[in-house]
């Protein structure tokens, strides 16, 4: 059998698909959130708040999994970039990471983020790109990075995710919001569509982070699909799922602080886990046509 891993988390954007990946896999998942979502086989739930102290303590000293997958943050839409709670968790999810390897416990895989990165350098956008966050979340995150890196050593994991889409995203991020205009019968504005970018599904991120907890690899790892497109070029796809082409409105008026691309190199990732880049013509294509 599968040796359990500890998933934070377990409800959000993220760790929901991470959760469906590892249990389609058979592997056993101590599954944490403030609310516990439904029982299924394998899945033995922990209700906690971690940024309560108490609660942290309780779960590490109660919970037997040898490896951990940190999903748990506030990504609350539009607000994240800048909430002071972006300070609080780094310190929780260092205290919660500390409490674990002191319970004897192995294998670290933390979420991070391409926020993380100096999004003027003029290099490649890979692991050696300059870290130098430009919002409180980024620096967090990177924050964070140091912390674990200090604590775990090569028994870390640090995997910084690109762009996202997949069920339960808020619905006023970029691929639901032209989706559902759409569907609706109106007019859609993309208003920097020439910029791109590196968009994957959470089901696709997820297959990912339970193949790098696998994987020898240690360190920082890009995470996204693969396959950059121009958001123009991905809207496109959406109103052909949704039969709302017509309504697509295109227009490129970015803002003087958006990269022009934002194309990460993934080396690192498809060596470490042999899995293969993921298609927006076909993913993104399934995702929208359900939304």
């Amino acid at each position: 059998m599968a040796e359990p891993v500890l998933l934070t988390g377990a409800t959000g954007f993220v760790g929901r698909a991470v959760l469906a990946d590892l249990v389609a896999q058979g592997v056993p998942v101590h599954a944490v959130s403030r609310q516990p979502g439904p029982g299924q086989p394998g899945v033995t739930w922990h209700r906690a708040d971690l940024l309560n102290p108490a609660d942290r303590a309780n779960l590490t000293t109660s919970c037997q999994a040898g490896r951990l997958i940190h999903c748990a943050w506030q990504v609350e839409h539009g607000a994240f970039w800048t909430s002071p709670a972006n300070a609080l968790w780094r310190a929780a999810s260092s205290d919660l990471i500390e409490g674990f390897l002191t319970q004897g416990g192995g294998r670290v895989l933390a979420v991070g983020t391409c926020a993380e990165y100096d999004a003027a350098d003029k290099g490649p956008w890979n692991e050696e790109r300059r870290v130098a966050p430009a919002t409180p979340y980024g620096a967090a995150k990177a924050g964070l990075h140091a912390d674990l890196a200090e604590l775990c050593g090569n028994r870390l994991v640090w995997a910084r995710l690109f762009h996202l889409y997949g069920p339960g995203e808020d619905p006023r991020r970029f691929i639901p919001a032209v989706a559902k205009a759409l569907r609706a019968g109106q007019p859609a504005e993309v208003r920097a569509a020439d910029l791109v970018r590196d968009y994957a599904s959470t089901a696709h991120v997820a297959r990912c982070l339970a193949a790098l907890l696998d994987s020898a690899v240690c360190g920082a790892v890009d995470v996204g699909s693969g396959q950059p497109r121009s958001l123009g070029a991905l809207a496109r796809i959406v109103a052909r799922s949704v039969a709302g082409e017509g309504y697509l409105r295109l227009t490129h008026r970015p803002t003087p602080d958006d990269p022009p691309r934002m194309e990460p190199e993934l080396v690192r990732l498809f060596g470490a886990t042999g899995l293969d880049r993921e298609q927006p013509e076909t993913s993104l294509a399934r995702y929208a046509g359900d939304f």
